[in-house]
């Protein structure tokens, strides 16, 4: 009896394993609409994890690649102060908010000098992409500068950041207009349409020729008739 449940068992899993493959078979041959769903959901969650661990990768490479630059945004000249206007509050900032996280404040400062170089050269690019990554990095700079300001001069160098990310501006959004687009209606007037068909019925009465007159042999006998 046991010997026989095995069996079957045996049997109802090979015949599974083979419906499986026919799936696949046919999804090579017939294509993506006409793969099973199974095959689907399986490709679906594959990609989906092959990219976040790219993504992983790429990120931690880029991390890597951040720290190894040399970053030299301290020791630059800088006679006007400007750069230190915005430099020195982000700083501030990402030391005061990277205190409780895992990330130290010279990782959140090299990675937010290559979003920001990133955004700008896709921006310059015409990257839709990077030109959103760019106005979300410029709203971040100049709320960053504003908070980490202290309060005298808080709104004057939130505007000097905001004038520098302006200017930058002009190449990371080059090609954008704001000006309203002219549409201009055109009417195209319907060609008239065709008269309607006029049907006559005609009906024709076929013309009757008259029977030719019976001739009867001559009667010697019978008087003329004088019709």
């Amino acid at each position: 009896m046991k010997t026989s449940t095995l069996a079957y068992c045996g049997l109802q899993v090979l015949g599974w394993l083979r419906d499986r493959a026919d799936d696949i078979n046919s999804a090579f041959t017939l294509g993506w609409s006409h793969t099973a769903l199974w095959l689907k959901a399986a490709a679906v969650i594959g990609g989906l994890a092959t990219a976040a661990l790219l993504f992983g990768w790429t990120g931690h490479l880029g991390l890597q690649a951040a720290h190894a630059l040399p970053w030299p945004t301290q020791k630059v000249s800088d006679p006007t102060g400007l750069l230190a206007t915005v430099d020195q509050p982000v700083r501030n900032y990402l030391n005061t908010h990277t205190a409780h996280l895992p990330v130290t404040p010279t990782t959140a400062y090299a990675l937010w000098q290559a979003v920001g170089t990133l955004a700008l050269v896709l921006g310059f690019c015409r990257s839709s992409g990077g030109r959103i990554l760019w106005l979300l990095w410029g709203a971040f700079t100049v709320a960053a500068v504003f908070t980490a300001t202290p309060a005298p001069g808080r709104e004057i160098a939130a505007a000097i950041a905001a004038l520098g990310w302006a200017v930058l501006s002009l190449f990371a959004l080059r090609g954008i207009s704001l000006s309203p687009t002219a549409l201009i209606h055109v009417h195209v007037q319907a060609p008239p349409a065709p008269p309607a068909p006029q049907i006559h019925a005609t009906i024709h009465v076929p013309h009757q020729t008259p029977a030719p007159p019976v001739l009867k042999p001559f009667d010697p006998q019978q008087p003329p008739s004088l019709n």
